[in-house]
């Protein structure tokens, strides 16, 4: 797949979740590995066509549902998704945290502007490995999503090593903090920060959350940061 790397497949075929769902598998660029700054983003998570309902059954979800027979087994496609909105340059209204992201990443000073699509020096992952019951709306986080969800990206983290997460989830960063996940990545020297959903209206607006800047301001002023400590 062109723009992807498969260099961490081994490390990540052995999380149990990407047995059951290998096309979950976090999104991570061809460039990742030697990026200035390796940078993992996490989104909330995947969701599924309208009257799916597979899917809402934490346990059953968990314990491996056939996805085979399933019209939207695409919708969970982690590196298609975002395979597809490069080539068609997120052109849908659905890729517009992508496009958002991608926008931001060219704006800073973290040397992306040398390649094609910024997609080629990230890595990406949804933090809640079971897709949100209604399509477009927030997962309602069980027990066992929580569980299952800081144990994978947990692990995804020890696997791709990158230097900064960026959270675009309010929800995911809450969950995250509350698992003891942050304090995990406080252990192994990552550095890490909150936005706000790239595709929101909110990404644009003030707050004082982030210093009287807008999320996107936050977000290019912390990539810049952790370049300038790297430099």
């Amino acid at each position: 797949m062109k723009h992807c790397s498969n260099e961490f497949d081994e490390a990540l075929d052995t999380i149990g979740h990407y047995q059951n769902y290998p096309d979950m598998k976090p999104w991570v660029g061809c460039e990742y590995a030697a990026s200035r700054v390796k940078i993992l983003i996490i989104g909330e998570s995947h969701y599924l066509d309208v009257g799916s309902t597979y899917h809402h059954n934490p346990e059953e979800w968990y314990a491996g549902v056939t996805l085979s027979d399933k019209e939207d087994k695409g919708w969970v496609k982690t590196r298609n998704i975002i395979s597809n909105g490069i080539k068609s340059k997120w052109k849908s209204k659905s890729k517009t945290i992508y496009r958002n992201i991608e926008k931001v990443l060219f704006e800073s000073e973290a040397d992306f502007c040398s390649s094609s699509t910024a997609f080629s020096r990230i890595a990406f992952l949804n933090y809640f490995q079971r897709p949100a019951e209604q399509t477009g709306k927030s997962i309602k986080v069980s027990q066992l999503d929580a569980d299952v969800s800081k144990d994978v990206v947990g692990q995804v983290a020890k696997a791709i090593a990158p230097e900064i997460i960026i959270f675009t989830s309010s929800l995911a960063y809450r969950h995250a903090k509350r698992s003891g996940l942050l304090k995990a990545f406080d252990e192994q020297g990552i550095k890490y920060t909150r936005t706000p959903h790239p595709g929101m209206p909110w990404w644009n607006r003030v707050s004082k959350v982030y210093g009287n800047r807008t999320g996107k301001q936050h977000f290019v002023d912390f990539v810049n940061s952790v370049v300038k400590t790297e430099a």
